[in-house]
């Protein structure tokens, strides 16, 4: 099992550099316009990078909802740098992980939210003795949307003097590269991102499971090409004539 996951990762970091420029993965994260921009331009540069998934997230607290989107992208390293720049102009956030962190850096997570929940997951990691290491991290310039949470029922009032308050209000988004240091505290690290209310990538397992699906769609594509050059090959059966008996 162990040496079924350590290929899967190898075959995953040794991407075919058909467009002769090595292969990157990224994560990017900010508000819904900016990651539609970026799924847009991926989109029409499908040859060169490719979107693994992408997410919507909703933090609820006690009074306010905030909204942020994430998405993940693999690609030649050029066009994923040219895609992170242009990120970083509109104000989003991003981490790349290379071929280096894959193969050498164990226990990658990558961990998206807003940035005074991110201090407090610093710092129960911290008190729990869970030691991490920040490998990349960078944060948003641009506003998420936030909001009072809808499931609150306040006077009409109070709602109409706070909305103005949030909309001007400057949510900041931080996304960090980690490594867990022990392994066995890898679900330990991923239940306190949660209880921060943060998005955690297990990175390991996000790729492996991208990669088997890839392997899969390129088994069936071969398998079915199979297929049809057996029916194109073979010999197509002679119509008889039968006299018509009267």
């Amino acid at each position: 099992m162990i040496e079924d996951r350590i290929q899967i990762l190898r075959r995953a970091a040794k991407v075919s550099a058909r467009e002769n420029g090595e292969h990157v993965w990224c994560v990017i994260a900010g508000n819904e316009k900016l990651v539609d921009d970026i799924a847009y331009d991926a989109i029409t540069a499908k040859d060169r990078v490719q979107i693994l998934f992408r997410e919507s997230i909703k933090i609820l607290d006690k009074y306010t909802s905030k909204r942020f989107d994430c998405i993940m992208l693999k690609g030649e390293t050029l066009k994923i740098s040219d895609l992170r720049n242009r990120c970083n102009e509109k104000g989003g956030a991003s981490v790349e992980i290379t071929n280096v962190h894959i193969q050498k850096v164990p226990n990658l997570l990558v961990i998206v939210g807003p940035e005074e929940y991110m201090k407090s997951f610093n710092g129960e990691t911290d008190r729990q003795n869970t030691k991490i290491n920040i490998l990349a991290e960078d944060h948003t310039s641009s506003f998420i949307k936030a909001e009072l949470n809808t499931r609150i029922k306040f006077p009409s009032f109070l709602r109409n003097t706070i909305t103005p308050i949030l909309d001007m209000s400057d949510v900041v988004l931080s996304a960090i590269l980690v490594s867990v240091i022990d392994e066995e505290n890898i679900e330990r690290v991923k239940e306190i991102s949660q209880n921060n209310s943060l998005f955690g990538i297990d990175l390991k397992k996000t790729i492996q499971d991208k990669e088997k699906t890839r392997i899969k769609e390129e088994t069936e594509d071969k398998q079915n090409e199979a297929k049809e050059e057996t029916k194109e090959q073979a010999p197509q059966e002679e119509t008889k004539e039968h006299p018509s008996q009267e």
